[in-house]
């Protein structure tokens, strides 16, 4: 089969007759008839059936239709991809990065990628975690940038970043002077959390569980979907939070203070998810840029002791 078959056989079927599918193509109308008689033949069954006004699909039809469409288009696809890699033009790269990270780790990359990239085209998603993670395995996403540990046979994920998430409070809380707290104090304060799916949540969870308890153990006052509007909120004495050292800018020092959760281990690792054929010249380059980075060394006074490299090689 060609793709002129194809696209014999979908014009025909959408114009709904066969003289006036033969003008569009620039065919003859015995041509286009011989073409619709040669995919019929190859199938073994009759596509059109004949109406009052011209043509219509037979079941048979309707379901070659559905498979020539996707095909034709992916077809297209492929085209506009080979250009962009002549042309040196890549495809768009699109980018799925959870609240944290989209908020607080790209601005520290963008603009030094979008430096050494000639014009790259590049589309940024926002998401919890675990939505991000499910957009890269439906292939919506090029790849992208989660803060919980999730896994799927379909995906590679590579931690880049480790990160230590700490208990926040207001700058004039009870708790201003001390470097850590116990669980039972974390406990008995009022919590504002993220939303279910988010990788801060999903800290907190697994934190819980392995010392026996559970979310429903916390004073939860508050449900928000965003670190900013959870740091206006403990900033308005409305409770503490449990938030990444990255969220806490270095011009909001004074603002915060960060406590440390004796017996609740919430250190997690921030990881790049992609499918195993990822082959994005575009976004390989963004990888390799963001491993690269000596995240350590990174100017943000309050994380510096916090944030470390994770001590094993990235592995899927």
């Amino acid at each position: 089969m060609n793709e002129q078959l194809w696209t014999t056989f979908k014009t025909v079927a959408e114009i709904g007759a066969i003289s006036k599918a033969a003008r569009h193509l620039n065919l003859s109308q015995s041509a286009v008839s011989q073409q619709i008689q040669q995919l019929e033949h190859h199938y073994e069954c009759q596509l059109f059936t004949r109406t009052g006004h011209g043509v219509a699909l037979t079941e048979s039809g309707e379901v070659v239709y559905r498979y020539v469409t996707t095909l034709l288009q992916t077809l297209a696809e492929s085209r506009r991809t080979l250009i962009a890699l002549r042309t040196e033009r890549p495809a768009p790269l699109r980018i799925g990065a959870s609240m944290t990270i989209a908020e607080y780790v790209l601005p520290q990359v963008l603009p030094r990628f979008c430096t050494t990239e000639s014009l790259p085209r590049i589309s940024v998603i926002m998401a919890n975690s675990r939505t991000t993670f499910d957009n890269v395995l439906h292939q919506d996403l090029d790849f992208g940038l989660v803060e919980a540990a999730l896994t799927d046979p379909r995906l590679v994920v590579r931690p880049f970043l480790e990160d230590r998430p700490m208990a926040v409070t207001a700058s004039h809380h009870p708790w201003r002077t001390r470097t850590e707290v116990s669980v039972e104090e974390f406990l008995a304060e009022p919590i504002i959390l993220r939303e279910a799916g988010s990788g801060t949540r999903m800290a907190i969870e697994e934190a819980l569980q392995q010392i026996g308890l559970g979310v429903h153990n916390l004073k939860i006052e508050l449900v928000l979907g965003t670190t900013q509007a959870i740091k206006s909120m403990v900033l308005a004495n409305v409770g503490i939070a449990v938030l990444s050292p990255l969220a806490i800018l270095p011009h909001e020092t004074g603002l915060f203070h960060q406590v440390r959760v004796v017996g609740l281990n919430l250190r997690r690792h921030f990881s790049i998810v992609h499918p195993r054929d990822f082959t994005s010249r575009l976004g390989q380059r963004f990888i390799h840029q963001l491993f690269a980075l000596d995240w350590v060394a990174t100017p943000r006074p309050p994380a510096r002791e916090i944030l470390a490299r994770p001590s094993a090689s990235p592995a899927e």
